[in-house]
C-alpha cells in the first residue's frame, strides 16, 4: 500500500510538475518586450489558466503552437501542438498583398495560413452611392457577417478563399543576332498552383495533379477561388524560355472577402470622338434613378471614381499585360497621374444618366490606341488591408485619332451642352476659343426663335392650346436639339471615303494653303463648296472638311413638337440627304444625334444598365415612327 501511494504521488508530479514549471518561470520572468504581450492573434501560444498571459509569436506561423480555444465559426481548436512549413515557403495575410520577382523557369510558394481561412471577414466599405437598377433595387452587397452565418446560427463550413496575381513586368525579349523579332513570340507561361492538402506543401510542376489545380495566367491576371478549411498552398511557377530573357515581377494576395486584384470581361468605356492629338470617352450609366432623385446628385456630385488607360496598339509595352493594374499604372502610354487624363462626371447622352467621361490628351494622329478602364483599388481606398484594394481592369476597347487637322473635340459648352464630338476647327485658334464661337452663335440663333415662340398660347386652355400631346417647353427643347446640331455640325476627315459623309467647304483652301483642283465638280456644287452656316467659313475657316449629318428624326422631331404657325418644314428628296442622315444599325456613327458614341448601336447583348437604357430607346423610336406622318 505504502509503495502505491508513493507511485500515486509520483505520477501526479510527472502529470502537472512541468505545468508549475512554466508557470513558475513565465511569473519570475516576464517578456520585456512589448511585442510579446498576450493576444487573441491565433497564431500565438494562449495559456488560460495563469493570471497574466504572455506570447510566443510566430511570424512565419511555423514551430510550435498552442491553443486551446474556439474560433468565431464554432471549432474548437484543441491542441495543434506542431505544425509546419517547409522552408522557402512565405505567408499571405488577408488582403495583404506581397511583390516579388520571378525568373524565367522558377517556382515560388506562398501560403495562406488556416488562421486567416477561417478569421473573421473584413467590414467592405465603399463610399459610392447605391447603383440603382430598372425596377428600383438597390445592388447592395450582402454584409460580411450574414455569409458566415445562417438563422441566426454560426454554422462551420468551408470559406471560399479569393487567390489573385498581377504581373508588373515581363521578360525581356532576346535579340537574334542584334536585332528584335518583327513579330515577339508568346509570353513565357506563367501558372497558379493551389492545394489545400496538407501532403503538399509545395505544389508545381510534377506534382501530383490530383492534389493541387492549375491556372494560367491571361493578359497579366490570374485569379482563382478554392473552397478550405485550413491551410492553402500556392506554387506560382513560369516556363523557361530561349525567346526571353529575365523573369517577371508581381503582386499576390488572398482573402476571404472578395478579390483584392480583379477583372472584368467587358468593356465599360465608349469612345465618342477624337481629333489628332486627344480624343473624348464615356464609361457606361452608372445609375438609372432619376434625374432629381437623391442617388442620382450622389452619383453627379461624386468625385470620378474611375481612371483609364491608353497605349498605341503598335507599341509592345504592356502587350501581355493588359488586365494587370500595377503593370498599366507602371507602363501605359497615358496614364493616371498624367495630365493627359482629365476626368468629370456627366449626364450628357441618351437617358441623361450619371456616368464619367475621360478627355485624354498627348496622342499621336492616325494612330490606333487601347483604351482600358480601371479602378485603383476599390475607387474610394487602396492597398494592404483593403477589400479590392489591388485594383479593377475592364476589357480593352479601341479606337482611332483622326488624320486632318481640321477638326477638334468639343464638349461642356453653356448652352449646347449636348455637344461632344469634333467639330470643323482651324488650329490657329485655341480649344476655348472655338467652342465660345459656335456656342455664342447658336445662343444667338435660339435667342430669336424664343421671341416667335413667345408668341404662341403655350398656357392655354385644352380647347385653345396648339396640342394635347406636346407642350411649348418640348418644342422649345426640339429647336435646341436641331439648332445646335446643324450649327455645330460633326466634323470628319475630308480623306475619309465613308459613303455617309458630306463634303463641306471645298471651295475654300486647305489650311496648308493647297486647294482642290479648278475642275474639281465640288468646287461648283452648292452642296459641298461650302459649310452649313457661313460663321464657320467667315469666323473659323476649316478649309474643306467631311461632316457626319445631323439625322433626319432630329428634323422630324422639331417638326412634330412645334406649333404649325412657327412654319417649320424638312427638306424632300435629295435636299434632305445632303442635309440629313439615317442611323445605321452597326457600331458606326452614320448620323450625328445627341449622346452619340461608337458602338452604342452595336449588336451586343442588352445589360444593365447600358442594356435597359438601349431598350427603351428602341421602344420609343419604334412608337415615334409609328405615329409619324410625312413632313
Amino acid at each position: 500500500m505504502h509503495y502505491l501511494s508513493v507511485a500515486y504521488f509520483g505520477a501526479l508530479i510527472l502529470l502537472y510538475g512541468p505545468i508549475f514549471l512554466v508557470k513558475s518561470c513565465l511569473a519570475l520572468d516576464p517578456p520585456s518586450d512589448p511585442a510579446l504581450l498576450i493576444s487573441s492573434n491565433d497564431t500565438n501560444v494562449i495559456l488560460h489558466d495563469i493570471a497574466e498571459h504572455f506570447t510566443f509569436p510566430h511570424g512565419s506561423y511555423s514551430g510550435l503552437e498552442v491553443q486551446d480555444t474556439v474560433s468565431e465559426n464554432g471549432e474548437t481548436r484543441g491542441l495543434d501542438l506542431v505544425r509546419r512549413v517547409p522552408p522557402g515557403v512565405s505567408s499571405l495575410g488577408n488582403n495583404q498583398f506581397k511583390t516579388s520577382g520571378i525568373k524565367l523557369g522558377e517556382t515560388q510558394w506562398w501560403y495562406f495560413p488556416k488562421e486567416s481561412v477561417n478569421g473573421k471577414k473584413s467590414n467592405v466599405t465603399s463610399e459610392l452611392p447605391e447603383r440603382i437598377s430598372f425596377d428600383g433595387t438597390s445592388q447592395q452587397t450582402v454584409s460580411s457577417d450574414e455569409l458566415r452565418k445562417r438563422d441566426g446560427d454560426i454554422v462551420k463550413r468551408s470559406t471560399s478563399v479569393y487567390l489573385s496575381l498581377t504581373m508588373c513586368s515581363k521578360p525581356d525579349i532576346n535579340n537574334t543576332n542584334g536585332t528584335i523579332p518583327d513579330s515577339a513570340p508568346s509570353l513565357p507561361e506563367l501558372n497558379l498552383y493551389v492545394s489545400t492538402s496538407e501532403s503538399l506543401q509545395k505544389p508545381g510542376p510534377g506534382q501530383d495533379g490530383s492534389k493541387q489545380e492549375v491556372f494560367t495566367a491571361d493578359e497579366g491576371y490570374v485569379g482563382a477561388s478554392v473552397q478550405a478549411d485550413g491551410d492553402v498552398f500556392i506554387g506560382v511557377a513560369v516556363q523557361n524560355s530561349t525567346a526571353y530573357s529575365g523573369g517577371y515581377t508581381y503582386e499576390i494576395a488572398a482573402s476571404i472577402d472578395a478579390y483584392f486584384h480583379s477583372v472584368v470581361d467587358e468593356p465599360f468605356l465608349h469612345f465618342v470622338d477624337a481629333d489628332i492629338h486627344a480624343a473624348l470617352l464615356t464609361t457606361d450609366n452608372l445609375t438609372l434613378s432619376e434625374e432629381g432623385s437623391e442617388n442620382y446628385q450622389q452619383w453627379m456630385n461624386l468625385t470620378p471614381p474611375f481612371t483609364m488607360f491608353a497605349h498605341n496598339v503598335n507599341d509592345t509595352a504592356i502587350s501581355g499585360l493588359q488586365r494587370s493594374y500595377c503593370a498599366l499604372a507602371q507602363l501605359a502610354q497615358i496614364r493616371e497621374g498624367d495630365h493627359g487624363v482629365e476626368g468629370g462626371m456627366t449626364n450628357r447622352g441618351l437617358g441623361k444618366k450619371p456616368k464619367e467621361q475621360f478627355y485624354i490628351t498627348g496622342l499621336n494622329r492616325t494612330s490606333n490606341y487601347s483604351g482600358i478602364l480601371a479602378m485603383d483599388g476599390n475607387s474610394t481606398n487602396s492597398g494592404n488591408g483593403i477589400v479590392g484594394g489591388g485594383g479593377r481592369v475592364w476589357k480593352p476597347m479601341y479606337f482611332a485619332t483622326k488624320s486632318d487637322d481640321n477638326c477638334a473635340v468639343l464638349f461642356n459648352l453653356t448652352f449646347c451642352s449636348e455637344v461632344a464630338y469634333a467639330v470643323p476647327s482651324n488650329p490657329d485658334l485655341g480649344i476655348a476659343q472655338l467652342g465660345a464661337k459656335y456656342d455664342k452663335y447658336a445662343e444667338s440663333l435660339y435667342r430669336n426663335f424664343s421671341y416667335s415662340l413667345d408668341q404662341i398660347q403655350c398656357s392655354a386652355t385644352n380647347e385653345t392650346s396648339f396640342s394635347l400631346a406636346v407642350s411649348c417647353n418640348d418644342c422649345a427643347d426640339a429647336y435646341k436639339q436641331w439648332l445646335c446640331a446643324v450649327t455645330i455640325p460633326r466634323c470628319a476627315d475630308f480623306s475619309s471615303n465613308s459613303v455617309f459623309l458630306q463634303v463641306r467647304n471645298a471651295g475654300q483652301q486647305f489650311i496648308n494653303g493647297s486647294s482642290l483642283s479648278p475642275i474639281d465638280p465640288r468646287r461648283r456644287d452648292p452642296a459641298q463648296n461650302k459649310s452649313r452656316n457661313s460663321m464657320i467659313d467667315d469666323q473659323i475657316r476649316p478649309g474643306p472638311y467631311k461632316e457626319i449629318l445631323p439625322c433626319q428624326d432630329i428634323c422630324y422631331s422639331l417638326v412634330k413638337r412645334c406649333p404649325a404657325a412657327l412654319g417649320f418644314s424638312c427638306p424632300q428628296g435629295t435636299r434632305l440627304n445632303s442635309a440629313y442622315g439615317q442611323r445605321g444599325s452597326s457600331s458606326e456613327i452614320t448620323c450625328s444625334y445627341p449622346g452619340a458614341a461608337y458602338d452604342l448601336n452595336a449588336g451586343r447583348s442588352l445589360r444593365e444598365p447600358l442594356g435597359w437604357l438601349l431598350l427603351a430607346t428602341g421602344i420609343f423610336w419604334f412608337s415615334f415612327w409609328a405615329l409619324r406622318v410625312d413632313a
